[in-house]
């Protein structure tokens, strides 16, 4: 009997996976390009960095409140929409003859918040020991989909930005079919007069700080997200600076990144969960991370750079997969999508000041000031993760996990 009830479950997973995949395949297909979009238009950085904060923004205001409609309307219904969103910023991207159709490209494209709204599904067909993996299994189709992306749209870039962005329509589309036919509602227990219509961010962000463990769940993935942002920005200026990477090298560092998270969020993630619990998972991602930052500036070392570039993958993942896997299970089943969200959303917000903050403090101080500022974010982490860890502890099996099956 088991057997057959985990046949539909494994179907849904497969299905889901298979749409984040396809979903970060075409958003990994034409990220790398928009640098070299706006010199088109006659801009460099700036308008980069415009794009950057449209789509930053766009996610953090519609993030929760596409998990909060998901929680309403359905998780199925809000995929179809935000996939639909999807292709049409793909669409903008494909024909756009200005700067401003760009711009409009991006604020869609950060509308569409498939990798949330998956997550809420994956948390609803898993039992509460299984979600941490289910979870991790989401973000390593993201990853697989950001390695395989990037290789598909420098290729198609020769013939034209039209042609990667043609590429991502047809595959867009290709997910609303894949989800339209083979991806069912999930059931869920769904709880009356839990005022769904209030899905704005403040109101997503109000319930969650009354939630126990949820601001200091958010206060890490914010300084996680903050100081590893900043990655994108320095590392071009780091592997320049040690070892004259040209471009093909550097874009090599970031398939091995992203490689790395794939196979710690796809296959470790799970039995790590199950063996140490998310609060040491936790623990464990922020020094890798810290230490990594710090050291990976002072010490010029081929070898050395590509082993402190896999604690910093490796432990972001840790981290960025463990903090949803607790918040969905200190939710209720009806709240899941609108913390989630507000988790995504917290994240996006912080990809905003991140880069810049890189930017400022390596034109100012130098090429290891950023990472020292990073750094001692981290270590503020550090110390809630602790308070973190012995909270969870107290908590576990109790009534503070009332969402268990």
């Amino acid at each position: 009997m088991e057997n057959l009830n985990q046949k539909p479950k494994f179907a849904q997973q497969f299905t889901i996976l298979m749409t984040i995949f396809i979903d970060a395949t075409g958003y990994a297909m034409v990220i790398p390009l928009l640098s070299f979009y706006t010199r088109s238009f006659n801009l460099e950085a700036l308008g980069l960095g415009i794009l950057m904060v449209t789509f930053a923004l766009s996610q953090f205001i519609f993030s929760p409140i596409m998990g909060r409609l998901s929680d309403k309307y359905g998780r199925r219904l809000l995929l179809l929409i935000s996939i639909s969103l999807s292709s049409a910023s793909f669409l903008m991207f494909t024909l756009a003859t200005s700067f401003y159709i760009l711009i409009f490209s991006r604020m869609f494209s950060g509308m569409a918040t498939e990798i949330s709204i998956a997550q809420a599904y994956m948390a609803d067909i898993t039992t509460s020991t299984e979600r941490t993996a289910g979870l991790g299994k989401v973000r390593a189709a993201f990853s697989a989909g950001v390695v395989v992306g990037p290789s598909i749209g420098g290729f198609l870039s020769g013939f034209g930005y039209w042609a990667p962005g043609l590429i991502a329509i047809g595959l867009t589309l290709l997910n609303l079919i894949f989800v339209y036919f083979f991806l069912p509602e999930p059931k869920r227990r769904i709880i009356p007069n839990q005022n769904n219509a209030k899905s704005s961010f403040i109101s997503n962000l109000k319930n969650s700080l009354k939630k126990p463990l949820l601001p200091s769940l958010l206060f890490v993935f914010f300084i996680m997200t903050l100081s590893f942002s900043a990655i994108p920005v320095l590392m071009p200026f780091l592997t320049f600076e040690f070892f004259n990477f040209n471009e093909i090298q550097l874009s090599l560092v970031f398939i091995y990144i992203g490689a790395l998270q794939l196979i710690m969020q796809g296959f470790l993630i799970g039995r790590l969960s199950e063996k140490l619990g998310e609060g040491l998972l936790i623990i464990f991602g922020l020094i890798s991370v810290l230490i990594g930052m710090i050291i990976m500036p002072t010490i010029p070392s081929l070898i050395l750079f590509f082993i402190l570039v896999a604690m910093l993958s490796l432990g972001s993942g840790l981290v960025r997969t463990a903090i949803p896997g607790i918040i969905s299970k200190i939710s209720s089943e009806d709240e899941q999508g609108g913390f989630l969200g507000v988790a995504q959303s917290v994240a996006s917000f912080a990809l905003i000041p991140g880069p810049l903050f890189a930017g400022f403090f390596f034109d100012y101080f130098g090429l290891r000031a950023p990472f020292f500022f990073s750094g001692i974010l981290l270590l503020f982490a550090f110390f809630m993760s602790w308070y973190l860890y012995f909270k969870l502890r107290k908590v576990e099996n109790k009534e503070l996990f009332f969402n268990q099956p």
